[in-house]
């Protein structure tokens, strides 16, 4: 059997009551709210373990990643790979030769920092399969497992030594499929918080109480929690012990709370960023990663999803992309963090040329920071950004180009139960091209 944490056997504790009740409503609460009583996956189990990628040997901070995701599915034809007879006009951008959708104006302007991939071709246009494919890199059901998400993976592979900020954090501000969200065979220390605005922060994180009492409540609970592990010896007990631990921890770190707390920037870099729901997360992500999250998937508020109407709403959710996005890379590199942070932008698939229709044998996706040159195009399409006639990307090169650029190795195995499991499905090239 994997040693998976949410296939364990949950034993209820009535010995804690007592110490539980030491507690009040409020501070349970609290400690609720930084998720030390979930009931499946808590994201303070994945508090720990995030450091410095091989801090000993290079002295080197480990490289981060902030996936932008287009859930619904973004038309090429209408973003980074207009053609003649379509709906937008293109526009020339920072990069020459590179021309893109008249509604990434202020994108067209970081274009030097981004490299488009053309010629995605990944075959499954289906929205919840397709979802959990770009995401694990694996389709779903195959082999009898359940994969963890690329993020999860990468803070598996990044994370060396103990930290007290979340490994993987996910901000969903609106619609779109949560298929993918997993630390699959991997521990719950690397399932992704899930928020759904990083402008509200984790809610009640201080004690209604003075400090002291807090702690004294903690300590009972905590002496109680051991004496139940040592006389059982139950693993989930130990990974709900640690949970407590985390969470009692993260209402002592300021660190943690002001991470969330966009209202600390200055007036000019709000205004860069610029209103919304999408301008919020964005900068949350950067501010994240600034205090040491090493793995954040921030999601489009919109459904991009424009069955008989891809000519307004791909324009609108453009539009809502287009200054957050752009305003993330030049703060990037502006703070010198481009250089360790890979930015990803991406769907699950891309759109028929009209941008009626699903569409996964030929679409796009970028990536910028993290060693990626900028100002290229890798691939190419036809004259309806219908099929790929040059370089086609399958999942699996896309995933590896990802960990490639974080400095993992795709190639390597993790052992699950008595199995070896690759880190991709199959053989796969990762996009060279775009560090050269």
């Amino acid at each position: 059997m994997l040693d998976n944490p949410r296939l364990r056997l949950r034993v209820k504790r009535k010995s804690h009551n007592g110490a539980l009740n030491m507690f009040n409503r409020r501070d349970m609460l609290r400690l609720a709210a930084a998720g030390a009583f979930a009931s499946s996956v808590s994201w303070l189990d994945i508090v720990a373990r995030r450091g410095l990628v091989q801090a000993a040997e290079s002295g080197r901070k480990h490289k981060s990643c902030i996936v932008l995701f287009m859930s619904g599915g973004p038309s090429q034809a209408h973003t980074f790979d207009l053609k003649p007879g379509g709906h937008y006009k293109p526009i020339k951008t920072s990069a020459e030769g590179i021309e893109i959708s008249e509604y990434l104006s202020e994108v067209a302007k970081q274009m030097h920092l981004m490299s488009l991939v053309r010629s995605m071709k990944t075959g499954d246009a289906n929205h919840q399969t397709a979802h959990y494919l770009m995401r694990t890199g694996f389709r779903q059901g195959s082999g009898g497992l359940d994969y963890p998400h690329f993020g999860a993976q990468a803070s598996y592979q990044l994370v060396k030594n103990e930290n007290r900020m979340p490994n993987f954090i996910v901000l969903k501000p609106g619609s779109g499929s949560k298929n993918g969200f997993t630390n699959g065979y991997l521990s719950s220390a690397f399932s992704p918080m899930v928020m759904t605005d990083v402008s509200k922060g984790i809610a009640d994180l201080q004690p209604a109480r003075e400090m002291k009492t807090f702690d004294r409540r903690a300590e009972l609970l905590a002496k109680q929690d051991e004496s139940f592990f040592e006389q059982y010896r139950i693993s989930a007990a130990k990974e709900k012990m640690d949970a407590y631990r985390k969470a009692i921890d993260l209402v002592h770190y300021d660190k943690a709370t002001e991470a969330f707390q966009l209202d600390k920037e200055p007036a000019n870099i709000r205004k860069m960023y610029g209103e919304g729901k999408f301008a919020d997360q964005c900068l949350g992500a950067r501010r994240l990663v600034e205090a040491g999250v090493p793995f954040v998937e921030v999601m489009h508020p919109g459904y991009w999803d424009t069955h008989g109407g891809a000519e307004a709403g791909q324009r609108r959710y453009s539009e809502e992309l287009d200054r957050p996005m752009a305003a993330l890379l030049q703060d990037l590199n502006d703070r010198g963090m481009l250089d360790d942070t890979l930015v990803v932008w991406m769907g699950e698939f891309g759109r028929s040329f009209n941008g009626g229709n699903h569409h996964a044998k030929a679409w796009t996706t970028g990536f910028a920071g993290a060693g990626v040159r900028g100002g290229q195009v890798i691939g190419k399409t036809d004259s309806k950004a219908m099929t790929v006639e040059d370089r086609p990307v399958s999942v699996a090169d896309f995933v590896a180009t990802i960990y490639h650029a974080l400095g993992i190795d795709h190639k390597q195995e993790v052992q699950v139960g008595d199995r070896p499991i690759g880190l991709v499905d199959g053989e796969a090239n990762p996009v060279l091209e775009l560090f050269s």
